[in-house]
């Protein structure tokens, strides 16, 4: 089942990446926030799967881990918060430096699940 499961979900993260590269080439500038959530919402569920699955976890999927999931924390809480400035500097903060190692963190992912779909062979 394991290694059935990281097969697709590597096809599934490749998919979606290919996906948010069109949406960005056809969106433009503006497409690259679509790409950020295109790419980032299914490697957050393929994530959340895997702890359940309590699959090996290696180093980069930790990594993987402490780098992306205060951000996703940090869009909920901002939206359930609001734009109170003096509440939400802090979580503003993660997610606009987030921008810059989140295309970084997609590429680490997709070569962790390609890792854990060979070591499963």
């Amino acid at each position: 089942m394991m290694k059935s499961f990281a097969k697709y979900d590597l096809y599934i993260q490749i998919f979606f990446i290919v996906i948010g590269f069109i949406v960005t080439i056809i969106k433009g500038l503006d497409g690259w926030i679509l790409f950020y959530f295109i790419v980032g919402i299914p490697q957050l569920i393929s994530f959340v799967i895997k702890i359940f699955l309590k699959i090996k976890i290696s180093p980069l999927f930790l990594i993987y881990g402490i780098a992306i999931l205060p951000v996703w924390i940090s869009i909920v809480i901002l939206k359930i918060i609001g734009t109170d400035h003096q509440l939400t500097d802090i979580f503003s903060c993660i997610i606009m430096m987030a921008f810059f190692y989140s295309p970084f963190m997609v590429l680490l992912y997709v070569f962790e699940n390609h890792n854990l779909y060979k070591s499963l062979k």
